[in-house]
């Protein structure tokens, strides 16, 4: 038996618990949840700022608040989707 350290690609591969797993879904529940309901706000305020019974400050403001939020929204969107969907290989030289 030799002492020398395993290579690199002697490295074990540890899958993630049951636990970790459940709690990786449940945050993205969450996450997915929040998103909706903060959608739904910025849906919300537009619909105010199309009410003709209201004065119109109040609409232009809830004009301005649904488009702040909605280009949040959008911009969140942007953020968490993955900048490609299938993975690239690239393999190292040796």
């Amino acid at each position: 038996m030799s002492s020398l350290p395993p290579g690199p690609d002697a490295t074990r591969r540890i899958r993630p618990k049951l636990f970790w797993r459940l709690l990786f879904l449940l945050v993205c529940l969450l996450a997915a949840f929040l998103y909706a309901g903060f959608i739904s706000l910025g849906g919300y305020l537009l619909m105010l700022g199309f009410d003709q019974e209201a004065a119109q400050p109040r609409r232009m403001l809830a004009f301005a608040g649904a488009a702040l939020i909605l280009l949040v929204g959008v911009w969140l969107l942007k953020v968490a989707m993955p900048r490609r969907l299938v993975p690239t290989v690239v393999e190292r030289e040796r």
